[in-house]
């Protein structure tokens, strides 16, 4: 799991909590990475790698694959890419923000997810399974509803359709901020729900 928000207080934390607590009940394994708890930095770049010449032009695809070939990234990186080397199913929880994932999220994908090692002709991580776990700010009606699932769509697809990943149903709680106690007690009770329904497919 990895959670994108920096609150720690916040609705995607009560989500992510409420999965973590599902899964392990299940006998599931998780390890939970916290963006911003964790100080994650963000953007992509030469601190990205061991020791890149100082002399030479950053190109990013050749520079992650000649890391992943030869184990040259940082270890913030490669702790993240064992993470999903082991894993079977990575969850993304975050907040949906200007329709797309919020910034640390984006370098998380940027970053970890490297050419040679996600994607490329010569990745080395075999295809897993994704699910996007998001909070909006809110859908009024069905059709609103349905531009969400069409837009977490064409996120999903854009980066892990395209790297072949399983993509299952988003889980989508929508409008957190300004619902009732009762109404966000009912959107964790369908989160746990959810969960669930994500191991029984795995076991079964």
């Amino acid at each position: 799991m990895v959670t994108s928000h920096p609150e720690s207080a916040s609705f995607n934390f009560a989500l992510a909590d409420a999965a973590e607590r599902t899964f392990r009940e299940n006998g599931v394994s998780l390890r939970h990475t916290r963006l911003y708890q964790d100080g994650f930095a963000i953007a992509a770049g030469r601190s990205d790698f061991e020791a890149f010449p100082e002399t030479l032009p950053l190109r990013l695809m050749d520079a992650q694959r000649h890391s992943e070939a030869h184990g040259g990234f940082v270890l913030s990186l490669r702790q993240e890419q064992e993470a999903l080397v082991w894993a079977d199913l990575l969850m993304l929880q975050f907040p949906v923000w200007w329709g797309s994932y919020p910034a640390a999220l984006k370098g998380w994908i940027e970053r970890v997810l490297a050419y040679g090692f996600a994607y490329g002709r010569e990745k080395t991580l075999p295809p897993k399974a994704v699910v996007l776990s998001v909070t909006t700010g809110g859908a009024n009606t069905d059709r609103e509803r349905a531009e969400y699932v069409e837009r977490l769509d064409s996120l999903a697809d854009d980066v892990f359709g395209y790297m072949g990943w399983r993509v299952h149903p988003h889980l989508i709680a929508h409008g957190p901020a300004r619902a009732t106690d009762e109404a966000r007690r009912d959107m964790l009770r369908e989160h746990r729900s959810g969960v669930r329904a994500l191991v029984k497919e795995r076991t079964i």
